[in-house]
């Protein structure tokens, strides 16, 4: 009896070994699939104009022009097709002005926010572009003429790829980073930091 009480005792103490990890990875498991992630994507929409909407058909212009005859409205019309997309307003030094002003005041607070803060607004602008790809590549090829592959490639696909990157090493990369000194100036320490320059404008061409 002694013998058999031995063996079960050793068996009981195997399984309760083996049982205790396993409760603690699953425990581990159910808490991480519960556990809220706090830089999850948000979802938000965005009208989609007419224009991009399938099956949409413009007023096709007998001579596309940017400028209108006695306006100074900028005409939009597609290049691919002649058809009228709409009109624009040139924007005046006025609203450039109020422009910049909203610009330098949400930046201020954009630098103040962290990185994981960051990445929930890349990770919301990258599933936002993924679900809507259809309509911005449509939007693409009437305002350029470029052809669907083109504006895949060229527009979702370069943007995707860049919010991506940031997303997975944008932190790393922008991280403070120290720099080796020399003998004579051992009691100093060197270090680059990387700060928001806060709005830049840049006067560039098209293409």
């Amino acid at each position: 009896m002694d013998h058999w009480t031995g063996l079960t005792n050793k068996v009981l103490d195997i399984r309760a070994l083996v049982t205790v990890p396993a409760l603690l990875v699953t425990a581990l498991l159910l808490y991480k699939l519960l556990q809220k992630d706090p830089e999850k994507a948000v979802d938000f929409t965005v009208p989609v104009p007419d224009q991009c909407k399938p099956g949409w058909h413009g007023k096709v212009l007998d001579e596309p022009a940017i400028k209108v005859s006695g306006s100074s409205a900028i005409q939009c019309y597609a290049p691919a097709t002649g058809q009228l997309l709409g009109l624009v307003n040139p924007v005046t030094p006025d609203r450039i002005d109020r422009a910049i002003a909203r610009a330098a005041a949400a930046q201020t607070e954009w630098a103040a926010t962290t990185f994981a803060q960051r990445r929930k607004v890349l990770k919301t602008l990258l599933k936002f572009i993924l679900d809507n790809q259809d309509d911005i590549v449509r939007a693409a090829c009437l305002d350029s003429g470029k052809t669907r592959v083109d504006a895949l490639f060229g527009e979702v696909l370069v943007t995707v790829e860049k919010l991506k990157w940031t997303i997975d090493h944008g932190e790393k990369t922008l991280t403070a980073e120290q720099r080796p000194t020399n003998l004579l100036m051992f009691y100093k320490k060197n270090e680059v930091r990387y700060e928001p320059l806060g709005v830049v404008a840049a006067c560039v061409s098209w293409k």
